[in-house]
């Protein structure tokens, strides 16, 4: 029998919700003493508007705002690895990137980092809310070509 990997290297992806922050001491958990974990959180940055219909796009914040909004979620994010390290020495890093496609991006900094594991949250949406509201979890998991650990709603940390 195939030995179990060894998750040197885990991408942990945060809405900074309290629900989404679930994942975060799973992630701890999971990374041995000599990994290296990853805290992403992407800021969702909306697709240009159509110019045809420019009236009806989403507002778009000036690149001072953006600034602000990526010191204010990594604050949080290292508050909230802090938290959940605890005692352990385990190396740590966070990130906070911008993407008007949620999946995308956490794919792309997992590529970017060789994870080995995805990590997050899903709010196991079933059926038409599923249909409807997307999910960024569903995609990341059909799309991610490498282990991904969801924990669901009702699993405490």
């Amino acid at each position: 029998m195939p030995s179990a990997p060894t998750l040197a290297r885990v991408l942990c992806a945060t809405d900074l919700s309290d629900f989404g922050n679930r994942a975060v001491p799973f992630a701890f958990s999971i990374t041995p003493d000599d990994g290296v974990l990853t805290l992403l959180h992407v800021l969702h940055t909306p697709a240009l508007p159509s110019p045809l219909l420019p009236h009806y796009g989403e507002k778009h914040a000036s690149p001072e705002e953006l600034a602000r909004a990526e010191r204010a979620c990594a604050e949080r994010l290292e508050a909230r690895a802090r938290e959940a390290a605890g005692t352990r020495r385990i190396d740590w890093q966070v990130r906070v990137v911008r993407g008007a496609q949620v999946s995308d991006a956490i794919l792309a900094e997992a590529a970017r980092d060789d994870a080995q594991l995805i990590c997050l949250a899903t709010h196991a949406r079933e059926g038409l809310a599923k249909l409807v509201l997307g999910s960024t979890t569903h995609d990341v998991l059909h799309r991610a070509g490498r282990p991904v650990l969801l924990i669901p709603p009702l699993v405490t940390g």
